[in-house]
């Protein structure tokens, strides 16, 4: 079971660390509630110096259902 914890990790690191903050944001935040083009915030209302993990994961989900939407026309 750490072996596979290990892997989807990985998988998770190598998804998201390509991304631009333009791609990130292009999707709204399912932890903090940031809409499209805004920055994530804490829970005091300040901004995050970084995207939520999730939004990032998101953002990297879409980016990969879009060019798989490409590949085919």
């Amino acid at each position: 079971m750490h072996i596979l914890a290990g892997e989807a990790l990985h998988d998770i690191a190598m998804k998201t660390k390509d991304l631009t903050p333009e791609q990130i944001a292009s999707v709204p935040c399912p932890t903090c509630g940031a809409a499209i083009g805004e920055d994530c915030e804490l829970n005091s209302g300040a901004l995050r110096f970084e995207p939520h993990r999730d939004r990032r994961l998101s953002a990297a989900d879409a980016m990969e259902a879009k060019s798989g939407k490409n590949k085919r026309h």
